[in-house]
């Protein structure tokens, strides 16, 4: 930076090794020099552990089918503030890059050529990327194994430009010298690299770790112990979480556990249309109603005060972006009034309207007007790639589907005694690892 002769480089730093500190010392440097330094990530939850924290989405304006489109470039006009921030910037920090398809990054690539008049890769800025191969790959739907490597960074012609540095010492470990945190840091690493022992007969590998549980019920009562009574208790509640490979499992958990708080229910059913006039004789509300995309809330909505909550699109960002949990406070008929639990504006009371969400993952294209939230109790994996946690569980009933899965359920929590997981096999699971991403 000094130099200014730019480069580009990954952080590869697997959990509790001090990425997100680092990371934001580095920031703090090139900003006590009056330099400007941007920070990214490519998920909500992660971009609020940094300072000045965005998704990569919102700060590059990059276009939402940036997969259907050949070479695609961020939406930014040349003559704006936006576009001389990035002329001007002397550090990117892109964190969790390895979530992001590579496409996203080609798309900057191009623009920053072009705005900064510099034809190095990414227009001779200083770009650090930062992240765990360990962890979940871009999400392809209904992908092969072979989309989801396509889709990696390592895959484009961006990587062979990139000067690789790696975070080894574990810093819980380290700092608090307990053996036993060194065990369970050794353990998550066979379950990232791929090195579980593996039984013969079904295939299925050993887990190295975790307290086993034998039912559902169980599960539920280790990771929210009497939650009629300490749900009040917002730190309580943001500390732990329950965790599945997919999306029905958690829906099934979440309304589970709701069930235990005390008061009564709220219930919002959403507006559901198709924004082409011609198509909507074929397409009954009913259908549309059952319908349910990836990251989008449900028809009916069913929220008591005291739930937590979890933002599932960015409505003012760095505040409030996809991932923010929180707790419903009032439940009002055309407004949700809640407190964040998570992040650094944490304890601020937000009001949540409804808005229109729009699917592209179908194949037809639909709208529904309803709040931007589902219930937290439980997420799925995916979703919590990103965050420390006190208390997990993991619910294996159906196995992981996808590389990382296991690794990164695995590696939420910071102490193996509170991580409780579930599976009907014996202690034994399915652990999905692509050897070429790791290579």
């Amino acid at each position: 930076m000094d130099n200014n002769t730019g480069g580009v480089f990954f952080l590869d730093a697997p959990g509790g090794t001090g990425k997100t500190l680092l990371i934001n010392l580095l920031l703090a440097k090139v900003r006590q020099k009056k330099k400007i330094a941007l920070a990214v990530a490519s998920s909500g939850l992660a971009a609020t552990l940094l300072t000045g924290g965005r998704t990569a989405h919102s700060t590059f304006k990059l276009p939402l089918n940036l997969i259907e489109n050949e070479s695609p470039l961020c939406n930014i006009s040349k003559n704006t503030a936006l576009a001389k921030l990035l002329t001007d910037a002397k550090l990117i920090v892109w964190d969790e890059a390895t979530m992001s398809h590579k496409v996203a990054f080609e798309a900057l690539d191009r623009t920053l050529q072009d705005f900064r008049n510099n034809k190095k890769i990414m227009g001779g800025v200083t770009f650090l990327m930062a992240g765990d191969f360990r962890q979940t790959l871009p999400v392809i739907p209904r992908g092969t194994r072979a989309d989801e490597l396509i889709a990696c960074i390592k895959s484009s012609y961006i990587w062979q430009h990139v000067k690789q540095l790696t975070l080894t010492t574990n810093m819980r470990v380290h700092i608090h010298e307990d053996p036993l945190a060194a065990q369970f840091s050794n353990k998550l690493l066979d379950i990232g690299n791929g090195k579980l022992r593996q039984d013969p007969e079904d295939n299925l590998h050993h887990l190295p770790c975790g307290n086993m549980i034998a039912s559902l019920e169980d599960l539920t009562s280790k990771v929210f112990p009497n939650i009629a009574t300490y749900y009040k208790n917002h730190k309580w509640l943001c500390e732990r979480t329950i965790l599945a490979p997919r999306n029905d499992a958690v829906d099934k958990l979440n309304l589970k556990l709701l069930s235990r708080l005390p008061g009564p229910e709220c219930s919002y059913r959403s507006t559901d249309s198709v924004p082409d006039q011609e198509q909507a004789t074929h397409y009954p509300v009913e259908f549309l109603n059952s319908l349910q995309p990836p990251g989008f809330p449900p028809h009916i909505l069913i929220v008591k005060t005291g739930a937590p909550i979890m933002l599932l699109r960015n409505l003012d960002a760095p505040r409030l972006c996809n991932g923010t949990r929180l707790v419903v406070k009032t439940a009002r008929p055309h407004v949700l009034e809640a407190t964040i639990i998570t992040g650094s504006m944490m304890g601020e009371n937000v009001f949540i309207p409804r808005i229109p969400l729009i699917s592209n993952d179908l194949p037809l294209q639909f709208k529904r007007l309803q709040f931007p939230v589902k219930l937290s109790f439980a997420m799925s994996i995916n979703k919590a790639q990103g965050q420390s946690l006190k208390v997990v569980g993991l619910n294996l009933l159906q196995p992981c589907f996808s590389h990382g899965q296991l690794y990164v359920g695995c590696s939420r929590v910071g102490d193996e005694k509170n991580l409780y997981i579930l599976s009907d096999t014996h202690g034994k699971t399915e652990n999905i690892v692509y050897e070429e991403a790791l290579k």
